[in-house]
C-alpha cells in the first residue's frame, strides 16, 4: 500500500548573486581583469565609464535611477581605480604550471561531465606540493557552497583515485604515508625490497618515522640487512611530488601583480587595494533608454531589465569584493604591524585564519578565499597573503611565537653547520633549546621536511 509522507528538509541553496560574489573573492587581480573583460563582451548593458565631466556623469546616474527604483546610484559605479597609476607588477619566480598540468592530464581521461567537474574541484583544492590536505567531507561541503553542486564522498574518492594515477606519481596523496605508497605501487618491478618497503609504510609507519628500526625488524620478522635494503628504496622516493612541476615555464610566466600595497608613509602604514587595468564600470545609459522605449512590450522589457540586473549584480559583486578584501587585509596589517614596519620575519606574530574570521565577522571560508592567490607589495618585497599565517608555539619563558620563527632558526642552523658532519634532528633540537625553543626531535623533522631540507646524511 502506497502512502504519501510530507517531510521538511533544510537545504543549502545559494542565489546566483551569492555564488557570483563568492567566486569574485577567489579571483586574483589578473583574473579579475580577465573576468571583467568577459562580462563586458557578454552583457551589452554593462560598459566602461567614459571620460566625462561630472555633470554628465550625474545625468547618466539620474537616468538609471529613474528606470529602476532598486538601483540607487551608489551601487551602479565601481570606483576601483587606485589613486596612483603606478605599475605594481613584479616579475619573479612564481610556481605556475602545476594546476595546468594536472588539468591537462584530466582532459585525456574518459570521464563524463559530472566526473570532470568533481575532479577539477579536487585538483583546485590541492596544494603546489601535490597534496590534498583537506578531507573529502570538507571538499564536498565546499563544493556545495561554492558551486551549488552536490557530490558524495564515494564519488570524490573515485575521482581522487583517477588523479592519483597522474604524473608525477604521488600527487593527490592526503599524507606522506599515502604519497610514498603511491610511488611504490607504481613501480613496474615489485621486487622483494619494494614489497618490504610497502609493508613497513603500511604496518610500521610511525616506527619508521621515529627510526625505531629494531622494533620494525621484530614486528615484521626481518633481518637488519633486509630492513636496510627496504629503507634504501623508501629514501629514493620524493616527499613533495608536486614541487618543481611546471618549472620549465617559470621564465615565461606572467609577472606577479600584487592585489595590495602596504607602505610606510608620514609615520603610519597605508594600505591600497590595487586595480591596475580593471576599468570603472557602469550601467549603459543606452540600455536604460531602451528599457523605457520598450516598457509596453513585456517580453522585450523583461530581456532588457534582466541584462541591467545582471550588470548591476556584477558591479555590486566587485564592490563587495573590494570591501571584503580591504577589511581582511587591514586586520592582517594590524596583527603583523611590526613586520610591515621592519621586514623582519622574526617579528611575525602567530596568526590563523580563524582569528581573522572572528575579528572581521566573516566566515572562515570567506577568509580562505580572500587570502588564496593574493599578494601584497611591501617596502621589503612582494609576499603571498598566506605567508602571514602560522601556528603558535610557547617558548620557555611562556612567550607565544610564530612557528615561522622556529623554521627560520632551523634554516639558519643548517646553513651554518659543518657539511662534513651535518647536524642530526636531535642535535638541531638541542641547539634550539639553548635559544629558548623547546621542541621535540620529530617536530624538528616535520619543520625540516616543510623547508625541503634533507636528512643529515644527505647533506654531507
Amino acid at each position: 500500500m502506497q502512502k504519501q509522507i510530507l517531510t521538511q528538509k533544510q537545504l543549502l541553496r545559494l542565489s546566483p548573486q551569492q555564488l557570483q560574489q563568492i567566486k569574485m573573492l577567489e579571483l586574483s587581480i589578473t583574473e579579475l581583469d580577465r573576468r571583467v573583460n568577459e562580462e563586458l563582451e557578454d552583457n551589452p548593458a554593462l560598459e566602461e565609464v567614459k571620460e566625462a565631466t561630472p555633470p554628465e556623469k550625474e545625468c547618466a546616474t539620474a537616468s538609471i535611477a529613474e528606470a529602476s527604483e532598486e538601483m540607487p546610484s551608489y551601487r551602479l559605479h565601481d570606483h576601483n581605480r587606485p589613486r596612483e597609476n603606478r605599475d605594481r607588477s613584479f616579475t619573479g619566480q612564481h610556481q605556475l604550471g602545476f594546476y595546468e598540468i594536472m588539468l591537462s592530464q584530466l582532459s585525456l581521461r574518459p570521464v563524463d561531465e559530472r566526473q570532470r567537474a568533481i575532479a577539477t574541484f579536487i585538483i583546485c583544492c590541492m596544494d603546489s606540493d601535490g597534496y590534498l590536505r583537506r578531507s573529502l567531507s570538507e571538499i564536498a561541503d565546499d563544493m556545495a557552497f561554492t558551486e551549488n553542486r552536490t557530490a558524495s564522498e564515494p564519488e570524490l574518492e573515485e575521482m581522487l583515485r583517477v588523479i592519483q594515477d597522474f604524473e608525477p606519481v604521488g600527487v593527490g596523496a592526503r599524507n606522506l604515508q599515502e604519497c610514498l605508497l603511491l610511488q611504490l605501487d607504481a613501480r613496474e618491478a615489485q621486487t622483494r625490497e619494494v614489497q618490504l618497503a610497502k609493508a613497513i609504510l603500511q604496518r610500521s609507519f610511525d616506527d619508521f618515522s621515529n627510526k625505531r628500526y629494531d622494533k620494525i625488524c621484530t614486528e615484521l620478522g626481518i633481518a637488519g640487512e633486509e630492513l636496510k635494503s627496504a629503507v634504501a628504496e623508501i629514501t629514493k622516493l620524493t616527499p613533495h611530488p608536486g614541487a618543481g612541476v611546471g618549472e620549465e615555464v617559470i621564465e615565461t610566466a606572467p609577472p606577479i601583480i600584487p592585489d595590495f600595497v602596504v607602505e610606510y608613509k608620514n609615520g603610519e602604514l597605508q594600505q591600497t587595494l590595487t586595480a591596475r587595468n580593471t576599468p570603472e564600470l557602469c550601467i549603459s545609459p543606452e540600455y536604460i533608454s531602451l528599457l523605457k522605449s520598450h516598457a509596453k512590450n513585456r517580453e522585450a522589457a523583461s530581456f532588457v531589465r534582466q541584462k541591467i540586473d545582471d550588470a548591476r549584480w556584477f558591479i555590486e559583486a566587485i564592490q563587495r569584493r573590494h570591501i571584503t578584501l580591504a577589511v581582511v587585509m587591514n586586520d592582517i596589517v594590524q596583527k603583523q604591524r611590526e613586520f610591515f614596519l621592519t621586514g623582519d620575519e622574526a617579528k611575525l606574530q602567530p596568526m590563523v585564519m580563524r582569528t581573522v574570521a572572528d575579528n572581521t565577522g566573516y566566515d572562515l571560508s570567506t577568509i580562505s578565499r580572500v587570502v588564496s592567490n593574493k599578494y601584497v607589495q611591501t617596502n621589503f618585497g612582494i609576499y603571498p597573503l598566506k605567508f602571514f599565517f602560522s601556528e603558535s608555539m610557547k617558548m620557555e619563558d611562556g612567550e607565544e611565537i610564530s612557528t615561522r620563527r622556529i623554521k627560520a632558526a632551523i634554516k639558519k642552523l643548517v646553513d651554518g653547520e659543518d657539511k662534513r658532519c651535518p647536524m642530526s634532528d636531535e642535535e638541531i633540537a638541542g641547539a634550539l633549546k639553548k635559544q629558548g625553543y623547546v621542541i621535540a626531535r620529530r617536530t624538528v623533522a616535520k619543520y625540516r621536511d616543510m623547508l625541503s631540507i634533507p636528512v643529515a646524511r644527505l647533506r654531507r
